[in-house]
């Protein structure tokens, strides 16, 4: 039986760590990594045929990048301590780029990637470039973090086609309920991979339910996935159909999300069954 959603565990490799990408997953356009410093140490990493945005997790590092043989990133920093909490810190890198980071303290960050020819210039997303917002209502509210949006939203210059973002759920909520998808090219969507990299707290027991779906009428009929995600170690491929996720009573999920497809457009389709939510979320009340 074909599954539409593949979990990828991590193999905590220190340095540049490759997680997803076209060679293990459905995923066309969009591919994801992990970067792990140790205290005192130094990565060098060189961007080729493709564009990278390095989301912080958690740590601090000192950074020089260089573009086409020139430095043009001198010594910028970042740090964070918590990913509920704290807004992030994220560095874009183009092709024929070449990354020098250091953390004195040692550092965690994930990484999207796509396939691109030619970026725009490096650039570094501080926490106060950050988008924030909380829709939705009772258990379904979140809160939603624009890094690189597309176009007409935030900080939309920055990349050619990585779009990426953060959501943080409130104890035992949701996060994108209803659920989304993007894989016709019509009026209503336009192909998009996503990934997620979730982490999860709790006092015991934590876990995320991670649901992906399609529905009579779809491409692919009528199908349900669910991964139980109960640590911090692991990414989910989203090349096709509805996904969403809930974390458990008493647990806040972190959701990391990018998504990236052939041109840099952004249309989702909503679980249409559930679009009297939005007048709940209007009304704010049932």
């Amino acid at each position: 039986m074909k599954k539409y959603t593949e979990v990828f565990r991590f193999k905590n490799i220190d340095g540049y760590e490759r997680v997803i990408t076209r060679n293990n997953s459905d995923c066309e356009f969009l591919g994801f990594d992990r970067i792990l410093i140790k205290k005192g140490q130094t990565l060098e990493h060189e961007v080729v045929g493709e564009e990278i945005a390095i989301v912080l997790q958690e740590g601090e590092y000192t950074a020089d990048v260089y573009w086409n043989g020139k430095k043009v990133l001198d010594g910028v920093t970042g740090k964070r301590k918590d990913v509920y909490s704290d807004l992030p810190t994220t560095l874009y890198l183009p092709p024929n780029s070449k990354l020098i980071m250091k953390s004195e303290t040692g550092l965690e960050a994930r990484v999207f990637t796509t396939p691109c020819s030619e970026g725009n210039p490096p650039f570094q997303s501080l926490p106060c470039d950050v988008e924030e917002g909380d829709p939705g209502h009772y258990n379904w509210r979140r809160k939603y973090r624009w890094i690189f949006g597309p176009q007409g939203k935030n900080m939309d210059h920055v990349t050619k086609k990585l779009l990426v973002g953060e959501s943080v759920s409130i104890p035992g909520g949701w996060i994108g309920f209803p659920a989304h998808k993007h894989d016709l090219d019509n009026e209503k969507e336009f192909p998009l991979d996503e990934i997620f990299s979730i982490r999860v707290k709790g006092p015991h027991g934590k876990y995320v339910i991670q649901h992906s779906y399609g529905l009579e009428g779809d491409e692919g009929g009528a199908w349900d996935e669910f991964n139980k995600i109960s640590d911090d170690e692991t990414a989910i491929a989203l090349p096709f159909g509805y996904h969403t996720s809930l974390a458990v009573p008493g647990c806040t999920e972190y959701l990391l999300w990018g998504l990236a497809g052939n041109d840099k457009v952004y249309k989702l389709l909503h679980d249409e069954r559930f679009q009297w939510l939005s007048d709940v979320e209007t009304l704010r009340e049932f």
